[in-house]
């Protein structure tokens, strides 16, 4: 039967795949070697991939099969019919909510849903447990002619929310180029890093650092409050600094100064900043919910990795601060050892921290942001 070929087809790729490439990427070449399979047929064998990895290493005490039907039964994408073709009991309770649907797994199977690492404050292990499983979705923020961009998805019958006047939401595999072709009226980017620039309070004339600038989704928030200030953007790698120039010419600025530099090392031609930016390289656990496949192959190693590259990334980047200038520090994990462990390494005497938080964008289908702004004393 076919749902018994789509666990087949799932058991042999979960076998085979390492982490070599993003999962969805493995897949889409997995499917085109594969043209005998229907875009049903890809699906079924898509969630079954991804409810496997939201799981963890939690459920290696099950069998691959076992593993694959719990997944996806969290997962709630699968129809009733295939849970009936597969397996009598998740069937029965197939109509169960998602809380229901958890607390039942955890008793069936034995699993205690615990994660190996200390999540950071103000979100538990059930929200993160649940945001895994949740439905992701894409945001745009609105630059420009928002009423427009509205009826043209009105004109299209596309399904999206308005979060409020700058961001609206649209279901995770819409083709935005194809929608809304002038991209320069909006940028792509997630809920929780579209609420980081609500600290962003540029004066005209200041000096800003965005020193982990990647594609610069928050220095784009900065310049699009149109201040006039002096921007340096920096990044390690050569062809992400290149990329960020093509979208920042994209959008109409090109105030602003680029490098490419190691932050984590002295940099002593660099002068003192007004405001500094460290949105730093990190795990991306607030991002999993959208690759699962990290969460199964990530490890203590790894974690550790990340913390002492964090920590000397902010403490050579603060010697740069001018004395009551604030830096904004950023990452897109739930680890506190990424987070507020990071935060507790500088010297308390030299600076404070003036406010931390979790930005979630959980309740939209989002992904979630650590945020803490330090100050020079």
């Amino acid at each position: 039967m076919f749902a018994e070929s789509y666990i087949t087809s799932a058991t042999q790729i979960f076998k085979e795949y390492t982490l070599q490439l993003p999962l969805s990427v493995y897949l889409r070449n997995y499917f085109k070697s594969k043209r005998n399979l229907g875009s049903r047929d890809r699906k079924y064998i898509a969630e079954l991939m991804y409810g496997i990895y939201r799981l963890g290493r939690q459920a290696e005490h099950l069998t691959v099969r076992e593993r694959l039907l719990a997944g996806s039964f969290l997962s709630g994408k699968l129809p009733l019919l295939f849970f009936e073709k597969t397996d009598q009991v998740l069937a029965g309770q197939y109509h169960l909510s998602f809380a229901e649907k958890k607390a039942f797994i955890s008793k069936h199977y034995q699993l205690s849903f615990k994660f190996p690492f200390t999540l950071t404050a103000h979100i538990s292990e059930d929200e993160y447990l649940d945001y895994l499983f949740q439905p992701s979705q894409v945001f745009i923020r609105i630059r420009t002619n928002v009423k427009r961009i509205i009826a043209a998805l009105q004109k299209q019958g596309v399904v999206f929310t308005v979060i409020h006047d700058q961001c609206i939401s649209l279901p995770a595999n819409s083709k935005m180029q194809d929608l809304l072709p002038n991209e320069n009226e909006y940028a792509i980017q997630d809920y929780a890093s579209q609420l980081s620039g609500e600290y962003f309070n540029p004066v005209a004339g200041e000096l800003w650092w965005d020193c982990c600038a990647a594609s610069g989704g928050k220095s784009l928030l900065l310049l699009d409050k149109k201040v006039p200030i002096d921007l340096l953007v920096s990044d390690i790698r050569t062809s992400i600094i290149q990329n960020l120039q093509v979208r920042f010419r994209k959008y109409g600025h090109n105030n602003y100064q680029a490098m490419v530099m190691d932050v984590s090392k002295h940099q002593p031609s660099l002068p003192l900043f007004d405001k500094i930016i460290a949105d730093v390289p990190c795990s991306g656990a607030g991002t999993w919910g959208r690759s699962p496949e990290q969460l199964y192959f990530f490890n203590a190693e790894k974690l550790d990795s990340f913390h002492k590259l964090q920590c000397s990334v902010l403490q050579q980047v603060l010697t740069h601060l001018k004395t009551d200038a604030s830096l904004y520090y950023f990452t897109c994990s739930v680890f506190k050892e990424e987070n507020e462990e990071v935060i507790n390494s500088i010297d308390s005497a030299g600076y404070t921290v003036v406010q931390q938080k979790l930005l979630k964008g959980f309740q939209y289908g989002g992904d979630c942001l650590f945020f803490c702004e330090i100050k020079k004393n």
